[in-house]
C-alpha cells in the first residue's frame, strides 16, 4: 500500500479529503460493536488503574508540586463564575497569563459537583482513559481486535502517561483525547476530521498551536495540500498571537513568562551561548528522544505522524531547564498518543497486518517492562496501600483551619485547603508584596521545599513573613507546624 494518497491535478483537494479512504478497511479491520467494546474495555481499565494510583497518592498526602493546588484554585474560580485569578501564583495573578488554557473551564461543572483536588486527579485519569479508548478503537479498526487491543493497552501503560499522573493534574490532560482523535483521523486519511479534532488544542496550551501546524504538515504531505497549508498557517499564527499578544496582555508582568526557557530567546543576542545551551545535557536529551520512541520499538519513525512530535521536542530540547529533558513530570504525555498512532499507521504503510498481533503483544510486554521503572509499579508495593507518616499530622492541620480562612502554606496541603480557603504559597508572600496578613501559616518540615534547614519555629517564621502581626502556635504534630494570627 502506498505511503501517500496522490493529489488531484492543479493543487485541488485530494481524494482523501472527500471520500476518506480507510486503509484498514482493505485489510478486514474490525468495526461495529466489537470495536466499541474493545475500546471501552481498554479505556475503562486504563482509567481504573490510574484512579487507583491517584486515590492512594491523595490519601497518602503526597504532593510532588504546587500545580494541583494552582489548578484547584482555577477550577474553583470557574465553578464560582469568577475570573481565573490564582493567589498561589501571586496576589491577583490571572492564570490565563501564565499558560493559555481557557478550555479548562469545561471541567468546572464537575468540580462544582465535587469540589476537591481529588476531583481533578480523577478527571485527568478519565481523560486519559478516553484517549486510550480512542486509540484502541483506531488500532482495532485497522489491525484487528487482538492486535488493536494490545496496542491500546500498551498506550495506556506508556511511561509518559504514568509520569503525568504521578505529577498530578496539568492542563495537558484535556489535550489527550483531542490529539488522539486527530491522529486517529490521520491514520484513516480523513484529513478534514484530523484538523477539526486538532483545533481545540489551541485553547489548551499555547505551544500546541505548533502541534496543530504539524497536523497540517502531515495532511499536506499526504495530498491534502490546501487544507494542510491552511492548518499550518493557522497553527503558527495562533502560536504567535497567543505568545506575543494574549499572554503578555493577561500576565501581571506584561510578558510571556516562558519565553526565556528556550535558546530562541538568546539566539540573536548571544548565538554562542544559545548553541551551548542546545548541547547542554546532550546525554539526557538523547535519552529522552530514545525513550519516547522505545515503547513503539521505533516503528513510529516509519510514519509521517512522527513529525507531530517535533514541536514538543523542539521546545524541550532547546530549553535550559533540566526538568524539560527528563522522563519525569507531565511533559511527555502529549507525545504518547502521537507515537502509538504513528505505530498503527506504520504497520499499514509497511503492510505488516499479519504480524500486528505479535507486534502488539511485544509492545505491551515492553510497556510492562518499562513500567517497573516508573510510577505505576508502586501499585505492586503493599506499603502503598498503607497511610504515610504524614497523614495523621495533615489531618490535624485540616481540622485546625476553619472554612473561609486565608492560609500561607508550602506545597503539601495546598490542594487540600484550596477548595475551602484562600491559599497562598509561603514562597511568594510577605507584608512587603502582599497579601494582607493571613489568618494561618502552615509549615511542613518534611515537604522538601525548605532545603536542609526547614523552619522549626513557626511563630518566628510567620512573623518574619508578616512583620507587625502577632502569631501564636496552635499545632505541632508530626512535622506539621501551624501558627494563627491573633493580632
Amino acid at each position: 500500500m502506498p505511503d501517500t494518497e496522490p493529489a488531484l491535478p492543479d493543487g485541488g483537494p485530494s481524494a482523501d479529503e472527500t471520500t476518506s479512504p480507510d486503509p484498514g478497511a482493505r485489510w478486514g479491520g474490525v468495526r461495529g460493536r466489537p470495536r466499541l467494546l474493545a475500546a471501552a474495555a481498554v479505556g475503562v481499565l486504563t482509567s481504573a488503574v490510574y484512579v487507583l494510583f491517584s486515590a492512594r497518592q491523595w490519601a497518602r498526602v503526597e504532593s510532588p508540586s504546587w500545580d494541583l493546588g494552582i489548578f484547584t484554585q482555577l477550577l474553583r474560580a470557574y465553578a464560582e463564575l469568577r475570573s481565573p485569578v490564582v493567589p498561589i501564583k501571586g496576589e491577583g495573578f490571572m492564570l490565563l497569563g501564565d499558560h493559555f488554557h481557557p478550555l479548562l473551564a469545561l471541567l468546572a461543572p464537575f468540580y462544582a459537583v465535587a469540589p476537591s483536588g481529588l476531583t481533578l486527579l480523577v478527571l485527568q485519569n478519565l481523560l486519559i482513559g478516553i484517549s486510550a479508548a480512542v486509540l484502541t478503537g483506531c488500532a482495532v479498526r485497522h489491525l484487528g481486535l487482538g492486535a488493536g487491543s494490545l496496542i491500546g493497552l500498551a498506550y495506556g501503560l506508556s511511561w509518559g502517561l504514568q509520569s503525568a499522573v504521578a505529577s498530578q493534574f496539568h492542563e495537558i490532560a484535556l489535550a489527550l483525547p483531542f490529539l488522539t482523535a486527530s491522529c486517529a483521523a490521520l491514520v484513516r486519511r480523513d484529513h478534514r476530521a484530523a484538523v477539526l479534532w486538532a483545533l481545540p488544542l489551541l485553547g489548551i496550551k499555547e505551544d500546541l498551536g505548533l502541534t496543530v501546524a504539524m497536523v497540517g504538515v502531515v495532511a499536506a504531505l499526504r495530498g491534502s495540500r490546501r487544507l494542510g497549508l491552511m492548518t499550518v498557517g493557522g497553527g503558527v499564527g495562533a502560536f504567535v498571537l497567543v505568545t506575543q499578544v494574549v499572554l503578555p496582555a493577561l500576565n501581571p508582568d506584561g510578558v510571556w513568562d516562558y519565553a526565556d526557557d528556550s535558546i530562541v530567546a538568546t539566539l540573536l543576542a548571544d548565538p554562542g551561548a544559545a548553541v551551548g545551551t542546545l548541547f547542554t545535557g546532550a546525554g539526557a536529551k538523547a535519552s529522552l528522544v530514545v525513550m519516547v520512541f522505545l515503547p513503539t520499538a521505533f516503528l513510529a519513525l516509519r510514519s509521517p505522524l512522527a513529525l507531530i512530535t517535533l514541536p514538543t521536542f523542539a521546545w524541550r530540547l532547546s530549553s535550559d531547564v533540566p526538568f524539560h529533558w527528563s522522563t519525569d513530570w507531565h511533559y511527555s504525555a502529549i507525545l504518547m498518543p502521537v507515537v502509538l498512532c504513528a505505530t498503527v499507521d506504520a504497520l499499514l504503510v509497511l503492510q505488516w497486518r499479519r504480524y500486528a498481533a505479535a507486534i502488539g503483544a511485544g509492545l505491551l510486554a515492553l510497556a510492562v517492562a518499562i513500567t517497573t521503572q516508573f510510577p505505576l509499579w508502586r501499585l505492586t508495593d503493599a506499603g502503598y496501600y498503607r497511610d504515610s507518616a504524614d497523614v495523621a499530622g495533615a489531618e490535624q492541620v485540616l481540622a485546625a483551619i476553619p472554612d473561609g480562612a486565608s492560609v500561607a502554606t508550602d506545597i503539601t496541603l495546598m490542594a487540600y485547603l484550596a477548595p475551602r480557603s484562600t491559599v497562598y504559597w509561603v514562597g511568594n508572600v510577605s507584608a512587603a508584596v502582599g497579601p494582607d496578613p493571613v489568618d494561618y501559616v502552615v509549615v511542613h518540615t518534611g515537604s522538601g521545599v525548605y532545603g536542609q534547614d526547614p523552619p522549626q519555629d513557626v511563630v518566628a517564621y510567620a512573623t518574619a513573613k508578616f512583620p507587625g502581626s502577632v502569631f501564636t502556635e496552635v499545632l505541632d504534630a508530626d512535622g506539621f507546624l501551624v501558627a494563627e494570627r491573633v493580632g
